[in-house]
């Protein structure tokens, strides 16, 4: 039991880290980005993943497209970003996961 609580708090602190420093690469000085509201938003964007089914409709197109919806838009509204700004925190994100694997 205790071990399933650590893992979860183990990757729900490092999705935060990881969005926390995708927002600082994309606007250094934002002053909404912080690492609580970097928690709060993996929470939320984690049960956005359950809601709109990508989780267990991988396989289709329209799942993951209302999550990619939902993701820039809870990003946008968060740190108030633009579209492309978002898109580019998607980016390094994603830049900060390879960096993570290596």
């Amino acid at each position: 039991m205790n071990s399933g609580l650590l893992g979860f708090a183990a990757r729900l602190a490092l999705s935060a880290a990881a969005l926390w420093g995708a927002v600082a690469l994309v606007t250094p000085g934002n002053p909404e980005n912080t690492f609580g509201r970097a928690v709060l938003l993996s929470v939320v964007l984690s049960v956005a993943y359950y809601v709109t089914l990508a989780k267990f409709l991988w396989f289709l197109l329209l799942p993951w497209l209302l999550y990619v919806a939902v993701w820039l838009a809870t990003i946008m509204g968060a740190y108030r970003l633009g579209f492309f700004q978002a898109l580019l925190v998607a980016v390094g994100i994603g830049a900060l996961a390879a960096m993570e694997r290596t």
